[in-house]
């Protein structure tokens, strides 16, 4: 299976991972409105320098987010986090990724979940 074809595979994975994640907030959530949910969104971005950050729309706050790995034999994800404004608020999301050999930077796609 070619490079390609792999990348794009572990992304439709992630994405649907996340897509069920975000049906399953929305059904156990609450009735409040506190709880409620609006324009979920998701965006992920591929790098090849071994990190990357993706942030969120204005007026969104991240929810939650990940890195996968291009090939998981050979890489691993070394960090994955939420990155926040200066008031604190989770607007985006950070990962890094390197080589299991070498610790050399690697290639991957970091995923965020946005809502408003």
């Amino acid at each position: 299976m070619s490079a390609a074809v792999r990348r794009t595979a572990y992304a439709l994975g992630a994405v649907a991972a996340v897509l069920l994640a975000l049906v399953a907030f929305n059904t156990f959530t609450s009735s409040s409105a506190d709880a409620a949910v609006s324009n979920p969104t998701v965006r992920s971005q591929y790098f090849t320098t071994g990190s990357s950050t993706i942030y969120c729309p204005s007026g969104y706050v991240a929810t939650g987010g990940g890195v996968g790995v291009d090939t998981p034999a050979s890489m691993y994800v070394s960090r994955t986090e939420p990155v926040q404004d200066g008031a604190g608020q989770p607007v985006g999301w950070k990962g890094d990724v390197r080589q299991r050999a070498n610790g050399a930077a690697a290639s991957g796609t970091v995923y965020v979940v946005c809502a408003q």
